[in-house]
């Protein structure tokens, strides 16, 4: 499946053309991804500082509308495939955010997004360290932070959101997950986890018997472990891949879907799609 890029610039005097790159668009027939700059300092001294606050506004709607599977703020998906809706805007948008027309990849979605930004962006990724159990649940966390806020207005999409959520267990014991979306009762649950670093058995059997025993108590309610898989590039990546899939089979067999942070934002999308609130 073809993927297509466009880059996201700002133009501050469109008469003297002079722009900089702020982000990158990456999308497909299914996905939509976008990634803006983590540092916006050279942007700031390249043009104008009242301009900031409203390229940081407008990376923020962007990151709304391709949780939704849309290309833009005010996107209005129709039968026409996603590239020929992007050309309209591409060619018609003239205020100082501007897109390049979009080019072809054979490369998929992620790792087109993660080459464009290093190409285009001029950021360094870091050197990131493993992540442990912590990252893991502030990553779970987040993801359902902000599909609430993409559908939901602010006041209501914090009061959905809870976190360290407990929930009753078959046998009387409550189980506390790392975030759940509840109004009145809980509609979904997840719990994240990391086979980046090495967990210990005892952590790794414990959400097994949470996972088991919710589900006992409470059979259609979604379940989610954002995992967090190991890295190939690490010594153990033997050890750690060989406990990712036999938990992970685990915790599937007991009911949670195992999702990796690509996929969370959709699965938690579904389920809300699938809840009146």
């Amino acid at each position: 499946m073809a993927s297509r890029y466009s880059i996201i610039q700002y133009v501050p005097n469109p008469i003297a053309e002079e722009r900089i790159n702020i982000g990158v668009l990456v999308f497909d027939r299914q996905n939509v991804k976008v990634h803006f700059l983590s540092n916006w300092d050279r942007v700031r001294y390249f043009g104008r500082r009242e301009d900031i606050k409203t390229l940081k506004d407008f990376a923020d709607r962007m990151q709304k509308s391709a949780v939704q599977g849309l290309l833009f703020p005010g996107d209005k998906p129709d039968n026409r495939p996603k590239h020929e809706r992007f050309l309209d805007v591409a060619h018609s948008w003239i205020n100082s955010i501007q897109f390049t027309l979009p080019r072809k990849s054979l490369q998929k979605v992620d790792c087109l997004l993660e080459e464009a930004v290093q190409t285009y962006l001029f950021e360094r990724k870091p050197k990131n360290k493993p992540r442990d159990r912590q990252a893991a649940a502030k990553v779970a966390v987040s993801h359902v932070r902000n599909v609430l806020k993409s559908k939901f207005e602010e006041d209501l999409a914090k009061d959905l959101l809870k976190k360290e959520y407990s929930l009753k267990g078959q046998l009387n014991q409550y189980h506390t997950f790392d975030v759940a979306v509840a109004h009145g009762k809980p509609i979904l649950a997840a719990q994240g986890i990391s086979f980046e670093v090495r967990t210990t058995e005892i952590v790794l059997n414990s959400l097994a018997w949470m996972i088991s025993d919710t589900k006992k108590a409470m059979p259609d309610l979604p379940l989610a472990i954002i995992v967090l898989p190991p890295r190939a590039n690490t010594s153990n990546w033997q050890e750690l891949n060989k406990l990712y899939e036999s938990h992970g089979q685990t915790y599937q067999e007991l009911g949670a879907e195992l999702i990796t942070e690509e996929r969370a934002d959709s699965w938690i999308l579904k389920q809300l799609e699938l809840t009146t609130v």
